[in-house]
Protein backbone atom coordinates (compact mmCIF):
# COMPACT_ATOMS: atom_id res chain seq x y z
CA UNK A 1 0.00 0.00 0.00
CA UNK A 2 1.41 3.30 -0.45
CA UNK A 3 0.84 6.61 1.08
CA UNK A 4 -1.70 7.83 -0.77
CA UNK A 5 -3.92 5.19 -0.27
CA UNK A 6 -2.70 5.01 3.65
CA UNK A 7 -3.84 8.37 4.20
CA UNK A 8 -7.12 8.36 1.80
CA UNK A 9 -8.03 5.24 3.91
CA UNK A 10 -7.92 7.04 7.23
CA UNK A 11 -9.29 10.20 5.87
CA UNK A 12 -13.25 10.70 5.27
CA UNK A 13 -14.65 13.89 4.56
CA UNK A 14 -18.43 14.78 4.56
CA UNK A 15 -20.72 17.59 4.80
CA UNK A 16 -24.04 17.92 6.55
CA UNK A 17 -26.10 20.42 4.47
CA UNK A 18 -28.83 20.86 6.92
CA UNK A 19 -26.24 21.84 9.75
CA UNK A 20 -24.13 23.35 7.34
CA UNK A 21 -20.68 21.50 8.79
CA UNK A 22 -17.81 19.98 7.45
CA UNK A 23 -16.10 17.36 9.03
CA UNK A 24 -13.21 15.66 8.13
CA UNK A 25 -12.49 12.18 9.46
CA UNK A 26 -8.94 11.07 10.42
CA UNK A 27 -9.79 7.32 12.34
CA UNK A 28 -12.45 4.65 10.98
CA UNK A 29 -14.56 4.04 14.29
CA UNK A 30 -15.25 6.47 16.59
CA UNK A 31 -13.71 7.10 19.80
CA UNK A 32 -14.02 8.85 22.78
CA UNK A 33 -12.54 12.41 22.53
CA UNK A 34 -12.03 15.58 23.60
CA UNK A 35 -13.59 18.86 21.66
CA UNK A 36 -11.60 22.40 21.38
CA UNK A 37 -12.54 25.37 19.35
CA UNK A 38 -9.51 25.60 17.18
CA UNK A 39 -10.68 29.17 15.64
CA UNK A 40 -13.29 30.86 15.01
CA UNK A 41 -16.19 27.63 14.32
CA UNK A 42 -13.55 25.50 14.06
CA UNK A 43 -13.44 22.67 16.12
CA UNK A 44 -11.14 19.42 16.61
CA UNK A 45 -11.34 16.81 18.52
CA UNK A 46 -9.00 14.76 19.96
CA UNK A 47 -8.07 11.31 21.51
CA UNK A 48 -8.52 11.49 25.54
CA UNK A 49 -5.46 8.83 25.45
CA UNK A 50 -4.08 9.16 22.01
CA UNK A 51 -4.06 12.98 21.72
CA UNK A 52 -4.18 12.17 17.92
CA UNK A 53 -6.44 14.34 15.78
CA UNK A 54 -9.95 12.33 15.46
CA UNK A 55 -12.51 15.14 13.54
CA UNK A 56 -12.08 17.87 12.40
CA UNK A 57 -15.09 20.24 12.01
CA UNK A 58 -15.52 23.57 9.93
CA UNK A 59 -19.07 25.22 11.09
CA UNK A 60 -20.85 27.43 8.77
CA UNK A 61 -19.11 26.23 6.06
CA UNK A 62 -21.21 27.57 3.02
CA UNK A 63 -21.10 31.10 4.44
CA UNK A 64 -17.29 30.25 4.79
CA UNK A 65 -16.91 29.39 1.21
CA UNK A 66 -19.48 32.52 -0.28
CA UNK A 67 -17.56 35.10 1.80
CA UNK A 68 -13.98 33.52 0.72
CA UNK A 69 -14.81 33.30 -2.99
CA UNK A 70 -18.49 34.95 -3.92
CA UNK A 71 -21.62 33.65 -4.52
CA UNK A 72 -20.33 32.51 -8.03
CA UNK A 73 -18.59 29.05 -6.55
CA UNK A 74 -20.98 26.25 -5.19
CA UNK A 75 -19.52 23.47 -2.95
CA UNK A 76 -20.96 20.15 -3.92
CA UNK A 77 -20.23 17.40 -2.18
CA UNK A 78 -18.24 14.17 -3.98
CA UNK A 79 -16.15 11.68 -3.08
CA UNK A 80 -13.24 11.08 -5.98
CA UNK A 81 -10.61 9.63 -3.88
CA UNK A 82 -8.50 9.86 -7.60
CA UNK A 83 -9.02 13.65 -7.50
CA UNK A 84 -8.09 13.84 -3.42
CA UNK A 85 -4.57 11.92 -4.52
CA UNK A 86 -4.06 14.06 -7.72
CA UNK A 87 -3.90 17.13 -4.60
CA UNK A 88 -1.56 14.64 -2.20
CA UNK A 89 2.44 15.77 -2.35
Amino acid sequence: MDQNEQISSLLNVSYDREDDILTFSFTKHPEPAIAEEAADDVWVRYGVKTKRVITVDVLNFSHRVETSFGKGLIYAERSDLDMVKMLMP
